[in-house]
């Protein structure tokens, strides 16, 4: 690939590779998508649920909605690949550079949303800023443990081929490298709204979709962001579930 001339904003990104074709679609099938798999979907399931086994526990509904909303992606990227090819090279899910490339910048990355995230939390603790309200408050530890499986095992893989790969490679097509990061970490922390009355929780979201934005664009490559978000999540979901065995 090409280098951008290093007076550009856009310096420190890889061109796209101009010779793959981009497929069709637009952002109206990317909200398409995201509003059928985040919210059509699991609100479908919830009320079928419901109906079919009012008395059903919370964890056994969760267990379904996050089952199905998987399915449901699995589902549009199969269909896509089918339609259209090429979807892996688009998402950016693709080892194109020697294996100790991806090795150093997914330890930079690593260190970076580390550092990023101790420097905010150190930032509330000087200015004394209160945690907000628990986002998972009022879930027992059944619930919150299969929230806690699907934070470590699924999301940090479905997450980034979802926003860094199918939404940020769509606002790619119409926008420079920087805004088309600054775009799809908005539209990241948009869903997450169970964040929204945790404003510790809503910036950490906010840095961390920026940085593996950034980094996506960096190395054409979704590789540093998975593990990088697979370690963010290891992190926090044993912080959570100590808090949660362990109230103040």
């Amino acid at each position: 690939m090409d280098s951008i001339p290093s007076h550009t904003p856009e310096s420190v990104f890889l061109k796209r590779d101009a010779a793959q074709p981009l497929p069709p679609w637009d952002m109206y099938t990317v909200a398409v998508c995201l509003f059928s798999g985040y919210v059509l979907v699991p609100l479908l399931v919830s009320n079928i649920l419901t109906l079919i086994n009012p008395f059903m526990e919370l964890s056994g509904q969760l267990f379904m909605q996050q089952g199905v909303t998987l399915l449901t992606w699995i589902s549009i990227f199969g269909v896509l690949q089918w339609r259209y090819g090429g979807l892996p090279g688009y998402l950016g899910f693709t080892f194109n550079r020697p294996p100790r490339y991806y090795l150093w910048e997914t330890i930079k990355l690593v260190l970076l949303s580390c550092a990023l995230t101790l420097l905010m939390n150190y930032v509330w603790h000087l200015t004394g800023a209160s945690n907000g309200e628990d986002p998972f408050k009022g879930y027992n530890t059944g619930e919150l443990s299969v929230l806690l499986l699907f934070a470590i095992f699924v999301a940090p893989a479905l997450e980034e081929l979802i926003f860094r790969g199918f939404v940020q490679s769509t606002f790619h097509k119409i926008s420079p490298p920087v805004r088309s990061v600054i775009l799809t970490a908005l539209v990241f922390l948009m869903m997450h709204p169970n964040y929204l009355s945790n404003i510790k929780a809503l910036t950490q979201v906010l840095l961390l979709g920026l940085c593996f934005g950034f980094w996506r664009e960096r190395t054409q490559s979704l590789i540093p962001g998975m593990v990088a978000h697979l370690l963010n999540n290891v992190l926090a979901s044993a912080m959570l579930f100590y808090a949660h065995l362990n109230p103040a």
